[in-house]
């Protein structure tokens, strides 16, 4: 066990990326909500399939209007989330539409919801 924790921890260290474990949230990007409204894109780099997302809150409140996602095949699917996500809370795991699909980007309508100084992060998973 301690020869494996020691061989993932160089891995880390070189940038490498350990296998996912089935059924785990992998972490496919993020983004600071730098305005009071605020759109992004998060792009998925590399071919892979996913039968579900989610999206994670930090540091401050962030309200979300509207998630598109869009598919490697020219397809994509509206998400209406529509509700306020506390830092530290993630919205439940939204579906994709005709089960596991390869995803190409995510784009967000969004807006950071406190008056702090500090900006929200955002960060978007899939399994």
């Amino acid at each position: 066990m301690l020869k494996f924790a020691v061989i993932l921890g160089t891995l880390t260290v070189m940038g490498v990326s350990a296998p996912v474990p089935a059924g785990a949230w992998e972490l496919i990007g993020k983004k600071n909500v730098t305005d009071r409204l605020d759109h992004d894109i998060i792009h998925k780099p590399g071919p892979r399939r996913f039968g579900q997302i989610r999206l994670c809150v930090s540091r401050n409140p962030v309200r979300f209007y509207d998630v598109d996602v869009h598919f490697a095949n020219g397809g994509r699917q509206d998400v209406k989330i529509a509700r306020r996500i506390e830092p530290g809370h993630c919205t439940r795991a939204i579906d994709l539409k005709g089960g596991r699909r390869d995803l190409r980007s995510v784009k967000f309508l969004y807006e950071e919801t406190s008056l702090k100084l500090r900006r929200a992060t955002v960060r978007l998973f899939a399994r």
